[in-house]
């Protein structure tokens, strides 16, 4: 059995997400470049689009900041690509074709920004409009070629950001998927718990409950059926276990033939009825049952203050108090 003692225990500033990079990198280089146009736009007197810009500036200014900050990025982004869209139609209405240009660069932000299908239609709409807007300040060929080159952008967009999210979901789950089970893995689990210990510390009127669940005799287990057959066994407690958590719990596979479940806003109470719902259930299965497979476990609620490392060692010397009373029971810590 490996030791709690492995689980991550730093406290450093979380690392920026690939979101935030997109948004500071989109907000920061829209100010910087909006910035000298600003500028320039006071000095001829053009106070319409000197007002539009400074407002630009300010606004993507404030969102890098508060991404910065915050490391919150669901709305900043969602506000970035709208506010870039807004900003490019009402300086083309102001100014005319001339300002077309600016609307490829606004395109593919949007696609970086906001799921790929929504983007599509929202620029396909802001097209339109711009179509529409300046009906009388282009001629046929520059529409064609305006329309044509946009589209292009969009296709290309959508087509890029659509496989860049696929991949990125597909290395997440390799980042933080068990391969067998199909369970977090442990990398997942150590970040699941300074995430939940980070929200107990500010939010202590929440509680929160961990069940560690340790398979009796696997290794016996093991050498009778074959190690084939002791991960059949293994996906078939995965699954059980799935289907009696609830929507709002998360199991992960800590080591071998240990499983954690996080229960989040779960008093101890509750959490003792679901660990022993939990021990029922798989005693109860009768495809387990066959291959003798029962588990020990041990429950334990947060304490105000304690680490991620002495919440989880809690509940593994619970599990070690079921173990010595004959396994296949529950204890508390």
């Amino acid at each position: 059995m490996k030791s709690a003692k492995t689980v991550v225990e730093k406290h450093s500033a979380p690392k920026r997400t690939t979101e935030e990079f997109i948004i500071m990198t989109l907000s920061g280089v829209t100010s910087l470049a909006v910035l000298p146009f600003s500028l320039i736009r006071l000095y001829q007197q053009d106070w319409a689009v000197a007002v539009l810009d400074i407002f630009a500036v300010v606004a993507t200014g404030c969102l890098f900041c508060y991404v910065y900050v915050t490391h919150k990025t669901k709305i900043p982004g969602q506000i970035l690509a709208y506010l870039s869209l807004f900003v490019v139609f009402s300086t083309v209405t102001l100014k005319g074709s001339q300002q077309l240009m600016w609307i490829y660069p606004a395109l593919t932000a949007m696609f970086f920004l906001l799921p790929s299908n929504l983007a599509g239609i929202i620029s396909v709409a802001v097209l339109l409009g711009l179509g529409i807007v300046l009906r009388h300040d282009i001629t046929l060929l520059q529409a064609l070629v305006f329309y044509i080159s946009s589209g292009a952008t969009l296709i290309f967009s959508y087509a890029f950001s659509s496989r860049m999210r696929k991949q990125q979901q597909q290395l997440t789950e390799l980042a933080t998927k068990d391969p067998l089970t199909g369970a977090g893995n442990r990398r997942a689990l150590e970040q699941k718990m300074l995430d939940v210990v980070a929200f107990q510390r500010r939010e202590s009127q929440y509680p929160a409950s961990l069940i560690l669940m340790d398979l009796d005799n696997f290794k016996r287990v093991n050498d009778i059926h074959g190690h084939a057959k002791g991960d059949d066994i293994l996906i078939a407690f995965v699954n059980a276990i799935n289907n009696r958590i609830r929507i709002t719990d998360n199991l992960y596979r800590f080591g071998g033939e240990e499983f954690v479940v996080i229960a989040e806003n779960t008093s101890l109470k509750e959490a003792i009825n679901l660990a022993e719902d939990l021990r029922d259930s798989i005693e109860r299965d009768e495809w387990l049952a066959e291959h003798g497979v029962t588990i020990s476990v041990g429950t334990a609620k947060y304490t105000p203050n304690e680490t991620a490392f002495e919440w989880l060692g809690r509940s593994d010397r619970a599990m070690y108090q079921a173990k010595e009373r004959g396994r296949n029971c529950c204890c508390v810590a």
